[in-house]
């Protein structure tokens, strides 16, 4: 530990020279270029103590010979330009007990060179005894950690600063999130009296995607102050009693100013140019036959930052002058979120229940919704004297309004969302109470809600509601993070797989026996659940759920593939051929379909059977981001009532278990985890009959058309030398999921075809400046991951199922530019630097299992 030294940096009454140098470059992620994108400002302070007393001080600092650099595309060559306009008079500097805190400037100067005078202020603060303290300057309030290297040298390591957590919006999932980084290391130099002699911050900020941490960017940047002589002497001294009617004298010129700093807006400003004629430029990209494609996608990506600042009149103009794109129009302004884009959409298309749907759901996967948004919606499904006719709308209105609110992250005690859950509650258990029908679409709503006080109300429905009543209910809690579930739950859920105390539906038990798992079971509880294997249950397609689920884990998580081994190790008469290979045709399965360099995504595939009939399919797109992975979508198909047409006798199950259930077939749809009102394929016999005669389902059926909002975040920062640095990364997916059916009851057979034509886009941008200069860096990702699933069905002569995943080629598209530009000065100056990368991906045809090959080979022969 080394003294303290009590000196001044400025010395009493006298005028010392500095160099002030700030140096700020914007690199991409990985990059080899050899041309760099920077700028470097060059000013002579010469800073002026004019008042002291034994702890205050004032500083009147001149900013001289300013000038700005950057460097050219030829090597060793830079432009320079002398800056004319920065006023020639001083700023003011308030230190008490030796630290600054406050600056005192004209209130006409720009926030940029404001917040550098702040930064020059900043500099000046020091403790010279090493140790955690906090510390308040232009970069708000900071963690800092001191290091005193020796009475003339002193460390300081900046965390944690308020103002690098400037967000405007972000989302909650990482894996759809942006990670940001930041430190500051300053170094000091110090004479032997302890008068400043450099001062040097060291400062970086690192941006990039969660789900592909080597795509972003990052700013350096260099703000040293440095002392290269003494001026005058001796300074003429304002003469008062104390600093605070030194600093009075100077308000008839000056205003006062903390010294943390403030966004420069400017840095952050679209270009001049209106919606209407972004729309304009990018109309060819946005008509139907380019849903699903990446230019789609991209089209999306640039024309939402401007759509943000739209204002309701000009998004009518805009619907009214292109009605061809009004469907992807819609899904544009679903994203905005804004109360203008929601006004617009309802006072043009009120009358069109389709083009009103189809804002409706692609809303539903909004990030952050202004609250006015929410208000809207629920007073439409309250209002009695203006209800919603519309059956299917209304379901959808309601499913985004519980899907928003859970967006929105209100506290549990806040009043809206106490009013909506209200709502939502009030109408299961009263108007519901004997409509099935009515009852599965609250249940849906508090799927979307996810509100925790929702888990008792849920779990009661599935121990003791109906079959359907009891599957969607077990389906919305499966939904629920796990942390809402404890071992009260869990003894719940365990009743239901189990059926220690009633029978339950087989899609029930499977989604208990998913909850039951994601819960991390014990050894006990695995152990139980290994023994169920060889039970009396006659149930197989359970057990082989359960099987292949346990095999599932247990590639993902080495941990549980220890304990799985451990357990079976300890139970040879379960780990044999005649428990392990169970007969069922269910299958459970996971996939990557994606890794590096293109972001990790995976396929999750369930088709449970039942009788030799799908039951419940799914297939779910997950991306994931390090540990956690969250849904991109889910296309659930279910079935009942089907046995009778195409059932295998020899199904196993009690002779005494007959599926009376009627005959129907639908599908549901997860964007995002948000569950969107299911598609009906048919209900009851007659319409089944009216398809498999006509045809109607042979053709390819649109299921799925829409552009929806993915990664969005936006977020300031405010560097040491007081330039603000502004990010922005957007990204979209644009669906067109379609599929058809075609069934013949003459010679026994089905075929299922489900084709989901994807692109995503994701562009993000850094933007770092102040009013003279600005450096950027832009990247564009882009890639189409396409899934195709084929089904063939043979019921002639017993069951035979063959199911084939397949993933097309696919290229990743990796675009970059970095650019700087010198403006406000007598010559401009630009400088670009452009990069593009292609990585292409082999089509393949996945894997399943081989009991899955033994049938495509019986089937195909």
């Amino acid at each position: 530990m080394f003294s303290t030294v009590h000196s001044q940096l400025i010395p009493f009454a006298r005028q010392e020279i500095f160099a002030l140098n700030n140096k700020v470059t914007v690199k991409e992620l990985n990059s080899l270029s050899s041309q760099e994108t920077s700028y470097t400002f060059n000013s002579v302070l010469k800073v002026s103590s004019v008042w002291n007393s034994k702890e205050d001080q004032l500083l009147q600092v001149h900013l001289m010979d300013n000038r700005v650099k950057a460097p050219r595309k030829k090597a060793n060559k830079e432009f320079s330009q002398p800056i004319t306009k920065i006023p020639d008079r001083p700023f003011y500097i308030g230190l008490r007990n030796g630290k600054p805190v406050n600056v005192i400037a004209h209130t006409y100067r720009d926030q940029s060179l404001l917040n550098m005078e702040k930064a020059v202020a900043s500099l000046l603060q020091i403790q010279h005894e090493s140790g955690l303290t906090t510390e308040v300057d232009v970069l708000g309030e900071c963690k800092t950690f001191y290091s005193a290297r020796s009475a003339t040298r002193v460390e300081k390591f900046k965390t944690d600063c308020s103002h690098w957590d400037l967000k405007v919006n972000y989302r909650a999932e990482k894996p759809l999130g942006v990670r940001l980084s930041s430190q500051e290391m300053v170094d000091y130099d110090l004479s032997e009296d302890g008068m400043l002699m450099k001062a040097q911050s060291v400062e970086t900020h690192r941006m990039s995607l969660e789900a592909q941490p080597d795509v972003g960017s990052q700013v350096e940047s260099l703000f040293v102050l440095e002392h290269t002589g003494s001026g005058e002497k001796s300074v003429k001294q304002l003469v008062f009693k104390s600093l605070d009617e030194a600093i009075e004298s100077l308000l008839e010129w000056y205003r006062v100013f903390e010294i943390t700093g403030d966004v420069d807006g400017a840095i952050s400003e679209n270009k001049d140019q209106t919606l209407m004629q972004q729309v304009s430029s990018y109309e060819k990209d946005l008509y139907d036959d380019q849903t699903g494609k990446e230019s789609m996608a991209k089209a999306f990506v640039h024309l939402l930052p401007l759509a943000r600042i739209t204002k309701q009149s000009e998004f009518k103009d805009i619907l009214n002058e292109y009605p061809d794109i009004q469907f992807q129009l819609v899904d544009l302004l679903a994203a905005v979120q804004t109360k203008d884009a929601h006004n617009a959409v309802y006072e043009l298309l009120e009358t069109d229940g389709e083009l009103l749907e189809q804002y409706i759901k692609s809303l539903a996967v909004g990030t952050h919704p202004d609250t006015a948004i929410i208000e809207d919606l629920l007073e439409r499904l309250q209002s009695p004297a203006q209800p919603i006719e519309n059956n299917k709308l209304s379901d959808s209105v309601l499913q985004t309004l519980a899907s928003l609110t859970k967006q929105l992250g209100f506290e549990p005690g806040n009043a809206l969302l106490l009013k909506i859950r209200s709502f939502i509650l009030n109408k299961l258990e009263s108007e519901c109470a004997n409509d099935e029908a009515c009852k599965t679409r609250y249940i849906r709503a508090l799927q979307n809600l996810q509100d925790p006080s929702t888990v008792d109300t849920l779990l009661n429905l599935a121990l003791n509601g109906e079959t359907k009543i009891s599957v969607t209910a077990m389906q919305a809690l499966r939904s629920f993070p796990i942390t809402y579930f404890n071992e009260k739950h869990l003894q719940k859920f365990s009743q239901i797989f189990y059926q220690t105390q009633s029978r339950y539906d087989t899609s029930a038990r499977t989604l208990a026996l998913e909850i039951i798992l994601a819960m991390k079971p014990s050894k006990e509880q695995l152990d139980q659940l290994l023994d169920y294997l060889n039970s009396n249950d006659k149930h197989f397609e359970i057990k082989t759920y359960v099987i292949q689920k346990l095999n599932v884990l247990a590639e993902k998580c080495s941990k549980f593939r220890a304990l799985l081994k451990k357990c079976l190790k300890e139970r040879p008469h379960i780990n044999n051929y005649n428990v392990m290979a169970q007969k069922g045709l269910t299958t459970v399965l996971s996939r990557d379909l994606s890794w590096s360099p293109a972001f990790n995504e995976s396929l999750l595939s369930v088709q449970e059977i039942y009788r030799g009939v799908l039951k419940r399919g799914s297939v779910e797109l997950f991306l994931s981001a390090g540990r956690e992975e969250t849904s991109l979508c889910k296309l659930d198909i279910y079935t009942s009532g089907l046995t009778s047409f195409v059932g295998d006798s020899d199904s196993g199950t009690d002779d005494n278990e007959y599926d009376d259930s009627p005959v129907t077939a639908g599908m549901e749809i997860s964007i995002q985890s948000v569950l969107q009102r299911p598609l009906v394929f048919f209900n009851g016999q007659a319409e089944l009959m009216g398809h498999v005669w006509k045809g109607t389902a042979s053709e390819p059926t649109p299921a799925l058309q829409a552009t929806t909002l993915t990664q969005d975040f936006e977020h300031y920062v405010i560097l040491a030398s007081g330039a603000t640095a502004y990010m922005r990364v957007i990204g979209f997916r644009s669906i067109d999921l379609y599929g058809k059916v075609e069934l013949s009851l003459w010679n026994r057979n089905a075929q299922t075809e489900i084709m989901q034509n994807t692109a995503a886009a994701v562009h993000g941008i850094m933007k770092v400046g102040f009013t003279y200069a600005q450096v950027s860096n832009e990247f564009m990702l882009s890639y189409e991951p396409r899934i195709s699933l084929l089904a063939d069905l043979d019921f002639y002569s017993g069951i035979k199922l063959c199911i084939q995943l397949q993933r097309p080629q696919m290229f990743l598209n990796h675009t970059n530019s970095r650019s700087v530009n010198v403006k406000n000065t007598a010559r401009r100056y630009s400088k670009e630097v452009n990069s593009k990368h292609s990585h292409k991906f082999p089509g393949s045809t996945l894997a399943l299992n081989q009991k899955n090959n033994e049938m495509c080979n019986i089937i195909s022969q």
